[in-house]
Protein backbone atom coordinates (compact mmCIF):
# COMPACT_ATOMS: atom_id res chain seq x y z
CA UNK A 1 0.00 0.00 0.00
CA UNK A 2 1.08 3.43 -0.77
CA UNK A 3 2.17 5.92 1.59
CA UNK A 4 0.42 8.68 0.46
CA UNK A 5 -2.34 11.50 1.16
CA UNK A 6 -5.54 12.41 -0.75
CA UNK A 7 -5.82 16.35 -0.65
CA UNK A 8 -8.96 17.72 -1.59
CA UNK A 9 -10.75 20.82 -2.70
CA UNK A 10 -14.15 20.89 -3.18
CA UNK A 11 -16.71 23.59 -3.39
CA UNK A 12 -20.26 22.97 -3.12
CA UNK A 13 -23.73 24.38 -3.14
CA UNK A 14 -26.27 24.96 -0.19
CA UNK A 15 -27.85 21.47 -1.06
CA UNK A 16 -24.75 19.88 -1.05
CA UNK A 17 -24.27 19.50 -4.82
CA UNK A 18 -20.77 19.61 -5.81
CA UNK A 19 -19.57 22.42 -8.65
CA UNK A 20 -16.13 21.86 -8.40
CA UNK A 21 -14.00 19.38 -6.73
CA UNK A 22 -10.22 17.77 -6.64
CA UNK A 23 -8.23 15.27 -5.14
CA UNK A 24 -4.29 14.70 -5.73
CA UNK A 25 -3.46 11.43 -4.57
CA UNK A 26 0.51 12.57 -2.99
CA UNK A 27 3.13 10.21 -2.47
CA UNK A 28 4.82 11.09 1.15
CA UNK A 29 8.56 11.69 0.65
CA UNK A 30 11.02 12.36 2.97
CA UNK A 31 10.21 15.80 3.22
CA UNK A 32 6.56 16.12 2.91
CA UNK A 33 3.87 16.05 5.50
CA UNK A 34 1.22 13.79 6.06
CA UNK A 35 -0.74 15.69 8.30
CA UNK A 36 -4.93 14.81 8.35
CA UNK A 37 -7.57 17.69 8.30
CA UNK A 38 -10.37 19.03 7.18
CA UNK A 39 -10.99 22.35 7.65
CA UNK A 40 -14.15 24.45 8.93
CA UNK A 41 -16.38 25.08 5.37
CA UNK A 42 -15.26 28.93 4.37
CA UNK A 43 -18.40 30.96 2.88
CA UNK A 44 -17.91 32.11 -0.62
CA UNK A 45 -20.65 33.70 -1.04
CA UNK A 46 -24.14 33.06 -2.75
CA UNK A 47 -24.75 29.89 -1.17
CA UNK A 48 -21.77 28.29 -2.39
CA UNK A 49 -18.89 27.00 0.46
CA UNK A 50 -15.34 25.96 -0.09
CA UNK A 51 -13.41 23.14 2.09
CA UNK A 52 -10.01 21.77 2.48
CA UNK A 53 -9.30 17.86 3.34
CA UNK A 54 -6.37 15.69 3.95
CA UNK A 55 -6.65 12.21 4.43
CA UNK A 56 -4.48 8.87 4.21
CA UNK A 57 -7.67 7.44 3.41
CA UNK A 58 -10.03 7.90 -0.25
CA UNK A 59 -12.67 10.35 1.11
CA UNK A 60 -14.50 9.87 -2.50
CA UNK A 61 -17.07 6.99 -3.31
CA UNK A 62 -18.32 6.12 -6.96
CA UNK A 63 -21.55 4.55 -7.53
CA UNK A 64 -21.04 3.61 -10.77
CA UNK A 65 -24.63 2.09 -11.32
CA UNK A 66 -26.41 5.40 -10.50
CA UNK A 67 -23.10 7.41 -11.78
CA UNK A 68 -22.95 9.05 -8.62
CA UNK A 69 -19.77 10.52 -7.04
CA UNK A 70 -19.63 11.66 -3.46
CA UNK A 71 -17.32 13.09 -0.95
CA UNK A 72 -18.26 13.30 2.56
CA UNK A 73 -22.02 14.22 1.94
CA UNK A 74 -21.32 16.61 -0.91
CA UNK A 75 -22.38 14.51 -4.60
CA UNK A 76 -21.94 15.05 -8.48
CA UNK A 77 -24.06 13.32 -11.13
CA UNK A 78 -22.02 12.57 -13.51
CA UNK A 79 -22.24 11.53 -17.41
CA UNK A 80 -18.86 11.65 -18.09
CA UNK A 81 -16.03 9.84 -17.15
CA UNK A 82 -12.64 9.83 -18.67
CA UNK A 83 -8.95 9.24 -18.39
CA UNK A 84 -5.92 11.72 -19.57
CA UNK A 85 -2.78 12.74 -18.92
CA UNK A 86 -1.32 16.36 -18.46
CA UNK A 87 1.73 17.19 -19.77
CA UNK A 88 4.50 20.23 -18.90
CA UNK A 89 4.43 21.27 -22.61
CA UNK A 90 4.10 25.32 -23.30
CA UNK A 91 0.69 24.52 -25.40
CA UNK A 92 -0.91 22.39 -22.57
CA UNK A 93 -4.36 24.73 -21.72
CA UNK A 94 -4.47 23.87 -17.96
CA UNK A 95 -1.94 22.01 -15.03
CA UNK A 96 -3.20 22.37 -11.53
CA UNK A 97 0.52 20.82 -10.32
CA UNK A 98 2.45 23.53 -12.62
CA UNK A 99 5.70 21.30 -12.41
CA UNK A 100 4.62 17.98 -12.52
CA UNK A 101 3.14 15.58 -15.24
CA UNK A 102 0.25 14.11 -14.56
CA UNK A 103 -2.66 11.02 -14.76
CA UNK A 104 -6.06 12.42 -14.55
CA UNK A 105 -9.98 10.70 -14.29
CA UNK A 106 -12.60 12.94 -14.75
CA UNK A 107 -15.85 12.81 -13.57
CA UNK A 108 -18.38 15.47 -15.08
CA UNK A 109 -22.16 16.08 -15.27
CA UNK A 110 -22.70 17.52 -18.75
CA UNK A 111 -20.21 17.64 -21.90
CA UNK A 112 -22.16 21.52 -22.72
CA UNK A 113 -23.29 24.16 -20.18
CA UNK A 114 -27.06 24.90 -20.76
CA UNK A 115 -28.53 28.16 -20.44
CA UNK A 116 -29.79 28.33 -17.19
CA UNK A 117 -26.33 27.24 -16.19
CA UNK A 118 -24.76 30.34 -17.87
CA UNK A 119 -27.16 32.40 -16.13
CA UNK A 120 -26.41 30.87 -12.34
CA UNK A 121 -22.51 31.32 -13.64
CA UNK A 122 -23.00 34.78 -14.28
CA UNK A 123 -24.28 35.20 -11.17
CA UNK A 124 -21.30 33.66 -9.27
CA UNK A 125 -18.80 36.34 -10.27
CA UNK A 126 -17.76 37.21 -6.61
CA UNK A 127 -17.63 33.71 -5.23
CA UNK A 128 -15.29 32.46 -7.93
CA UNK A 129 -13.22 35.44 -7.31
CA UNK A 130 -12.98 34.50 -3.76
CA UNK A 131 -12.01 30.88 -4.69
CA UNK A 132 -9.38 32.06 -7.21
CA UNK A 133 -7.71 34.04 -4.32
CA UNK A 134 -7.56 31.43 -2.22
CA UNK A 135 -7.24 28.51 -4.69
CA UNK A 136 -6.06 30.02 -7.57
CA UNK A 137 -8.56 27.43 -9.14
CA UNK A 138 -10.06 29.89 -11.69
CA UNK A 139 -13.88 28.93 -13.07
CA UNK A 140 -14.26 31.53 -15.27
CA UNK A 141 -11.19 31.10 -17.34
CA UNK A 142 -12.00 27.81 -17.07
CA UNK A 143 -14.86 26.94 -17.04
CA UNK A 144 -14.92 23.63 -18.35
CA UNK A 145 -14.19 22.77 -14.77
CA UNK A 146 -17.66 23.47 -13.40
CA UNK A 147 -19.62 20.50 -11.65
CA UNK A 148 -16.34 18.23 -12.41
CA UNK A 149 -14.25 16.34 -10.23
CA UNK A 150 -10.98 15.67 -10.91
CA UNK A 151 -8.32 13.00 -9.73
CA UNK A 152 -4.86 13.43 -10.11
CA UNK A 153 -1.89 11.20 -9.77
CA UNK A 154 0.91 12.70 -10.31
CA UNK A 155 4.27 11.41 -11.81
CA UNK A 156 7.09 11.58 -9.43
CA UNK A 157 10.23 11.94 -11.42
CA UNK A 158 12.45 15.02 -11.72
CA UNK A 159 14.23 15.93 -14.81
CA UNK A 160 17.02 18.28 -14.46
CA UNK A 161 18.68 19.97 -17.62
CA UNK A 162 21.53 22.22 -18.20
CA UNK A 163 24.49 23.42 -20.28
CA UNK A 164 27.59 22.60 -19.49
CA UNK A 165 29.09 25.21 -21.95
CA UNK A 166 27.43 28.40 -20.80
CA UNK A 167 28.18 31.64 -22.33
CA UNK A 168 30.54 33.55 -20.32
CA UNK A 169 30.78 36.72 -23.07
CA UNK A 170 27.92 38.31 -24.58
CA UNK A 171 29.32 37.77 -28.48
CA UNK A 172 30.44 34.49 -27.34
CA UNK A 173 29.33 30.87 -29.08
CA UNK A 174 25.91 29.65 -28.02
CA UNK A 175 25.96 26.64 -26.09
CA UNK A 176 25.30 23.09 -27.34
CA UNK A 177 26.52 20.69 -24.60
CA UNK A 178 23.37 19.49 -22.65
CA UNK A 179 23.04 17.22 -19.91
CA UNK A 180 20.44 15.72 -18.65
CA UNK A 181 19.58 13.82 -15.28
CA UNK A 182 16.69 12.23 -14.23
CA UNK A 183 15.41 11.27 -10.72
CA UNK A 184 12.45 8.49 -9.67
CA UNK A 185 11.68 10.19 -6.80
CA UNK A 186 10.07 6.13 -5.07
CA UNK A 187 12.13 3.98 -7.71
CA UNK A 188 8.39 2.91 -9.03
CA UNK A 189 10.09 3.60 -12.59
CA UNK A 190 13.26 1.01 -12.76
CA UNK A 191 12.17 0.02 -16.64
CA UNK A 192 11.20 3.44 -17.94
CA UNK A 193 12.67 4.69 -21.12
CA UNK A 194 12.93 8.27 -22.21
CA UNK A 195 13.11 10.19 -25.33
CA UNK A 196 14.66 13.71 -26.19
CA UNK A 197 13.99 15.60 -29.29
CA UNK A 198 15.95 18.83 -29.51
CA UNK A 199 14.79 21.70 -31.98
CA UNK A 200 16.23 24.52 -33.59
CA UNK A 201 13.91 27.07 -35.41
CA UNK A 202 11.16 24.38 -35.91
CA UNK A 203 13.45 21.48 -37.21
CA UNK A 204 14.77 18.39 -35.73
CA UNK A 205 18.63 18.65 -34.59
CA UNK A 206 19.28 15.38 -32.53
CA UNK A 207 16.61 12.39 -31.12
CA UNK A 208 17.70 9.98 -28.52
CA UNK A 209 16.19 7.45 -26.53
CA UNK A 210 17.29 5.16 -23.70
CA UNK A 211 16.62 4.47 -19.82
CA UNK A 212 16.28 7.01 -17.36
CA UNK A 213 18.99 5.15 -14.84
CA UNK A 214 21.48 7.32 -17.53
CA UNK A 215 22.87 10.55 -17.34
CA UNK A 216 22.56 11.73 -20.96
CA UNK A 217 25.39 13.84 -22.35
CA UNK A 218 23.96 15.74 -25.75
CA UNK A 219 27.10 17.65 -28.20
CA UNK A 220 24.63 19.41 -30.62
CA UNK A 221 26.05 21.02 -33.95
CA UNK A 222 23.63 23.73 -33.15
CA UNK A 223 22.49 25.15 -30.08
CA UNK A 224 18.92 24.47 -29.17
CA UNK A 225 15.52 26.65 -29.31
CA UNK A 226 13.44 23.86 -27.83
CA UNK A 227 14.01 20.87 -26.25
CA UNK A 228 11.21 17.89 -25.90
CA UNK A 229 11.89 15.17 -23.04
CA UNK A 230 8.91 12.07 -22.72
CA UNK A 231 9.20 9.24 -20.53
CA UNK A 232 7.33 5.70 -20.83
CA UNK A 233 6.67 3.27 -18.39
CA UNK A 234 6.15 -0.05 -20.46
CA UNK A 235 5.00 1.95 -23.21
CA UNK A 236 2.63 4.22 -21.40
CA UNK A 237 3.29 7.66 -21.69
CA UNK A 238 3.97 9.39 -18.13
CA UNK A 239 6.53 11.81 -18.39
CA UNK A 240 5.98 14.88 -21.19
CA UNK A 241 7.77 18.33 -21.74
CA UNK A 242 8.50 20.35 -24.09
CA UNK A 243 10.19 23.82 -23.86
CA UNK A 244 11.84 27.16 -25.02
CA UNK A 245 15.11 28.26 -23.97
CA UNK A 246 14.77 31.98 -24.08
CA UNK A 247 18.26 33.74 -25.40
CA UNK A 248 17.66 36.91 -25.70
CA UNK A 249 14.69 39.35 -24.14
CA UNK A 250 14.16 43.09 -25.51
CA UNK A 251 13.08 45.86 -23.07
CA UNK A 252 11.71 49.46 -23.87
CA UNK A 253 11.71 52.10 -21.56
CA UNK A 254 10.20 55.20 -20.90
CA UNK A 255 12.04 57.59 -18.64
CA UNK A 256 10.36 60.53 -16.88
CA UNK A 257 13.31 63.38 -16.97
CA UNK A 258 11.85 66.11 -14.75
CA UNK A 259 9.27 68.81 -16.33
CA UNK A 260 9.18 72.10 -18.62
CA UNK A 261 7.11 75.60 -16.95
CA UNK A 262 4.66 76.42 -19.99
CA UNK A 263 4.38 80.44 -20.13
CA UNK A 264 0.72 79.99 -19.22
CA UNK A 265 2.23 78.41 -15.89
CA UNK A 266 1.49 74.57 -16.49
CA UNK A 267 3.68 71.99 -16.61
CA UNK A 268 4.49 69.40 -19.11
CA UNK A 269 6.28 66.32 -18.27
CA UNK A 270 9.56 65.27 -20.26
CA UNK A 271 10.02 61.78 -21.41
CA UNK A 272 12.89 59.78 -22.95
CA UNK A 273 12.50 56.55 -24.44
CA UNK A 274 15.50 53.62 -23.92
CA UNK A 275 15.30 50.61 -25.98
CA UNK A 276 17.50 47.55 -25.16
CA UNK A 277 18.14 43.82 -24.87
CA UNK A 278 19.07 41.17 -22.48
CA UNK A 279 21.45 37.67 -23.98
CA UNK A 280 22.97 37.59 -27.20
Amino acid sequence: MDNCTYRYIIVYDNENNLIYAECIKWLIGEFDTDVEFVTRPEKLGEGLELQFISSKNSCHTIDVAKKELCIQGKSLKFTVNEKDFISKRYDQPFNPLIDRCSKVEIFAKDETVDFETRIWFRNKVLPFEKLKEITKVDLFRNSELLNTFLFYEPTRIIVNSYFLDKRKNIGSSEPRNLEITFIDEFNHFNNANYVINAFKDGSLLESINGSISETVNLNLRESPDELEIQIYNDGTLIYDQRYFYIKKIEIGATISSGAVKLKDGNYVEKYTTENFSVGE
